[in-house]
């Protein structure tokens, strides 16, 4: 079976509509919300991450350092990529905790958050770290810093 120029073309018209289509109202929504910004949040306490949009990231950073969350990282976005972040979230069997921008800070979560380009800086190595302080048990063996410290927070 051989297809011409002409059928290939007009097979590709739709997906190549469909995309430009993507790329413009996300164009449109970055211009109308210029300060607009998707987020993650982790809280060591509870291993949580909370993850969103804002457009007022500054004053939301504020309000979350008193229960404790540390901004983690951030990058200019949009509410339809927040909201369809976490529905791919919940299809991958990923529970929310507190709520529906809430969740456990597990390897599975990570992964799948740094695969679909969410801001996740070096939450891996936070996690890790965080893990390791807390399955240490041993009075014996000394914890040289604590990866709860927000100064070591602020590096990422």
């Amino acid at each position: 079976m051989t297809l011409s120029i002409s059928q290939m073309t007009e097979a590709l018209h739709a997906p190549t509509m469909e995309a430009v289509i993507a790329l413009t109202e996300r164009t449109q929504t970055l211009e109308c919300h210029p300060t607009g910004m998707i987020y993650t949040f982790y809280r060591s306490i509870d291993h949580s991450l909370l993850i969103g949009y804002t457009d007022n990231l500054e004053g939301m950073t504020n309000d979350l350092l008193g229960r404790d969350f540390y901004l983690i990282a951030s990058r200019r976005g949009t509410r339809r990529e927040d909201k369809l972040t976490r529905i791919t979230l919940t299809e991958n069997n990923v529970p929310c905790t507190y709520g529906d921008q809430y969740f456990d800070a597990s390897h599975n979560t990570i992964g799948l958050l740094n695969q679909l380009n969410w801001p996740v800086g070096n939450l891996t190595k936070l996690l890790w770290l965080d893990h390791s302080e807390s399955d240490n048990d041993d009075p014996t063996i000394p914890i040289e810093s604590s990866p709860s410290d927000s100064s070591f927070i602020e590096e990422f």
